[in-house]
């Protein structure tokens, strides 16, 4: 219990004092991928976030693939499967799951043995995406990496959901910001007329 706690602190330690940080969000996450394979013990972790006018799943972040480097439909592979199911999936045998989609390491050259993913959830419960971590080093993934990897979910979508209002809050402000200059422009030309 105190070797989960020891390695949960780490996490939010290490991901907090990411986010806290002035890099971008695609930059913030890409780095956190790297830390939480570190302490997942994995190879490879990857963000999946959903594409709503495509209907897909594409790679938001991952430490060693490029954004929307891997695009598949909202329904395939394990991704997809949590996505839709909106539950966890811990598959320890990859190619004997009839969920794993292979054609994604065909495309990468990369050869999953094993991972776990859970889904993503914004603060208004609404399914983002999901959070996978492949190849554990050292043996079989476990309902504790399953409940270390629930917890990276929701501080990953808290970081998400805060780019985001973060994002829109920027647009506002400058479209704010241009129709003041509109308005005093127009007084400016009005005054000027008078």
């Amino acid at each position: 219990m105190e070797k989960n706690m020891t390695r949960h602190y780490r996490l939010a330690n290490k991901m907090s004092q990411l986010f806290n940080s002035d890099s971008d969000i695609d930059t913030t996450l890409s780095i956190s991928m790297y830390n939480f394979n570190q302490l997942m013990d994995s190879e490879r972790s990857s963000i999946f976030l959903f594409q709503p006018l495509k209907e897909q799943l594409s790679i938001f972040s991952s430490f060693d693939l490029e954004k929307h480097e891997i695009r598949i439909p909202k329904s395939v592979g394990v991704a997809g499967w949590v996505f839709e199911n909106r539950k966890p999936a811990v598959v320890n045998n990859a190619y004997e799951d009839s969920r794993f989609f292979r054609e994604v390491d065909d495309m990468t050259g990369f050869h999953t043995r094993n991972l776990i993913c859970t889904p993503l959830f914004d603060c208004k419960d609404q399914c983002l995406g999901a959070l996978q971590s492949l190849n554990k080093k050292n043996g079989d993934f476990t309902t504790d990496d399953l409940e270390f990897l629930e917890l990276a979910a929701r501080i990953v979508a808290i970081a998400i959901d805060n780019s985001k209002l973060i994002g829109e809050i920027v647009i506002t402000d400058e479209a704010r910001k241009r129709l003041i200059n509109q308005i005093i422009h127009n007084i400016g030309k009005v005054s000027d007329e008078q």
